[in-house]
């Protein structure tokens, strides 16, 4: 591969580029050069204030980064695409800038050290309870930042938020609002309806290949195969560098004390009964608790009073069985007692759950495994967590690869890996890994990759998989004849003709007022689908019915008859009116917020370049 970079680095056209360096060097220095290969273009303005191509890109890979994040597997394809992340990044871009120049014209600001005390404080940076500078940084580089450009960012979401509180703080809610929020709710509806199969229907509907070429001929630039492309690609896999990893015996030694560090040579077997306090006071729980220790100084059998008094679901059935037990499952307080209790003993403590009864039915002492016996185990381990981080490492040799070559065969001689093929897939995807996975589809129709026929860059699939795809073929989108689109023009024309008769059916119903109608009376909001409809008609006008065709969930059609409408209660308790409370205080402040993003947003004078 290294002879094939020197290969093409003797060419004319790399000559002349190595010339132009050398000039630019001489007469303007480094900075110069840099400054060519860096993109300041502006791309829009905010009241005059420059928004850079760069910062652009950092917000459009910062925004990528966090929705495969956020989402994974299950992301639309098309949230990955590169111009639509570029459009949405600049829409927050713009709104930033607005909100930070209305911020400024306030004389709003924020300390660093403020900033510092606050990411200090941020529990996502904190190990135990103290700040952890390595996942503060490795937190920070998954979005692409630099510390300073990190830091800088909060910097703005401080002050952006500082407006924002005092927009929130200034929403009040008045009891008479939380009263039509709860008749709302609590409102009755009666009603009658009929409703018709739309499956029903359709099997009943017959259609001409006359209607299906006059739907064609009028509706044809529907009917378009989609483009697909299919790729050759390469997996490099932590499994494929096992071989490349050696685990040395101080290693072995390590790994094995760190394991029987933790291992726990004793074991009690042990039953209990719980007294439960949360659903009784203290007193009636002991008072309980006492019951049974009489009954057990009488003889009575442990196993039976357990089956009988515990509150404890899952062992009462097996008369209070815990099986054998060891530090460290428990909670503290029973682990205490437990422990510091002989054999055949019967003991009581109380924990966060309630009293217990405890009885220790056996002690049982077991050995740590010697190194022989696990090493297997923890060679196996050891070698797969090696590998791991040794895929981590060739991450940037095999991005180099990707970049220095026209094709794959450069990556799968260096790793011994084999160039697969994936079957044509769209842009939503295909049926399996590869082609499945959203930063795959991503990649695959992206420029780089599509239309300058690139390797793309490192795809990682999993902590222990990465692939980089190429182009094997593209198939456009394409015009598909009536005999393609014929299947899929019959399922429409069918179910149109069919839920046309049902319309014209379900309104001669209510016309006429004959058929099988179904009678609610008193139907509660969310009751179920009909009624959920029904709530969605406006109220009848008096001595009259309000009538309406909706649509189900499955396409059913129900004609629907509403005859009264029940004024709910407005009175609520206390802890539901909280409740209440909070659900509509938040409401408006979204609602203002949004409602003074729009205002600042038309007054502001914005320039996309």
């Amino acid at each position: 591969m290294l002879q094939d970079i020197r290969d093409k680095s003797q060419g004319v056209i790399v000559k002349v580029i190595i010339g132009v360096v050398i000039v630019t060097f001489a007469l303007f220095g480094v900075e110069a050069l840099v400054q060519s290969f860096t993109s300041t273009d502006t791309v829009a303005e905010v009241d005059g204030k420059e928004i850079t191509r760069s910062e652009l890109l950092r917000a459009s890979e910062t925004q990528r980064r966090q929705l495969i994040s956020m989402m994974g597997g299950q992301i639309d394809p098309a949230m990955l695409e590169e111009n639509a992340l570029q459009r949405r990044a600049l829409d927050e871009l713009i709104q930033r800038a607005v909100l930070m120049n209305q911020a400024e014209s306030l004389n709003l600001g924020v300390s660093d050290a403020q900033v510092d005390a606050y990411l200090v404080q941020a529990e996502q940076f904190q190990t135990d309870g103290v700040f952890d500078q390595s996942k503060y940084l490795n937190f920070i580089r998954s979005l692409g930042f630099t510390p300073l450009a990190f830091k800088e960012r909060i910097k703005q979401d401080v002050l952006i938020q500082q407006t924002r509180n005092a927009l929130a703080g200034s929403e009040f809610i008045l009891p008479s609002q939380v009263e039509s929020i709860v008749e709302l709710q609590n409102q009755k509806r009666s009603y009658d309806f009929i409703r018709y199969s739309l499956a029903q229907k359709t099997e009943q509907v017959n259609v001409t290949d006359e209607e299906l070429q006059a739907y064609y001929d009028e509706n044809s630039a529907s009917f378009v195969s989609p483009e697909q492309v299919k790729l050759d690609y390469v997996v490099v896999s932590a499994a494929d560098l096992q071989n490349q990893v050696e685990v040395t015996d101080a290693e072995l030694k390590d790994a094995y004390d760190a394991r029987v560090a933790n291992f726990q040579g004793e074991e009690r077997e042990a039953s209990h009964i719980l007294i439960d306090t949360s659903s009784r006071s203290d007193e009636e729980a002991q008072a309980r608790l006492a019951e049974v220790q009489d009954k057990l100084a009488n003889g009575e059998s442990f196993s039976q009073l357990a089956s009988e008094y515990s509150d404890d679901l899952g062992s009462k059935d097996n008369g209070g069985d815990l099986g054998y037990v060891s530090r460290g499952i428990m909670v503290g307080p029973f682990e205490d007692k437990l422990f510091a209790m002989e054999a055949g003993q019967v003991d009581s403590v109380e924990t966060e759950f309630g009293y217990h009864l405890i009885q220790l039915n056996e002690i049982s002492e077991t050995s740590a495994p010697s190194l022989d016996d696990m090493r297997d185990e923890l060679m196996s381990d050891l070698v797969a967590q090696k590998a791991k981080d040794k895929l981590l490492e060739e991450h940037e040799t095999i991005t180099d690869l990707a970049y220095a070559s026209d094709d794959l065969s450069a990556i799968s001689s260096e790793y011994g890996v084999a160039i697969l093929t994936t079957d044509y897939f769209g842009r939503d995807g295909g049926n399996d890994e590869i082609t499945s996975s959203p930063s795959v589809i991503s990649a695959a129709y992206s420029p780089t990759v599509l239309e300058d026929d690139h390797n793309s860059d490192l795809i990682e699939l999993s902590d222990e998989e990465v692939v980089i795809v190429h182009v094997n073929d593209h198939k456009a989108a394409a015009q598909q004849t009536f005999d393609e689109a014929k299947d899929v023009i019959a399922s429409i024309v069918v179910q149109q003709k069919a839920v046309e008769a049902l319309q014209a059916t379900a309104n001669a119903a209510l016309a006429s007022g004959e058929g099988d109608w179904t009678t609610v009376n008193n139907a509660e909001r969310g009751q179920d689908e009909v009624a959920a409809l029904a709530f969605g008609l406006p109220h009848p006008a008096k001595g009259e019915s309000s009538v309406g065709v909706e649509s189900a969930g499955n396409g059913d059609l129900v004609a629907i008859r509403l005859t009264e409408v029940i004024q709910g209660d407005g009175s609520v308790e206390a802890s539901q009116k909280e409740i209440y409370e909070n659900y509509l205080s938040q409401t408006l402040t979204n609602m203002t917020m949004r409602a003074q993003q729009e205002s600042l947003q038309n007054a502001a004078e914005i320039v996309r370049n």
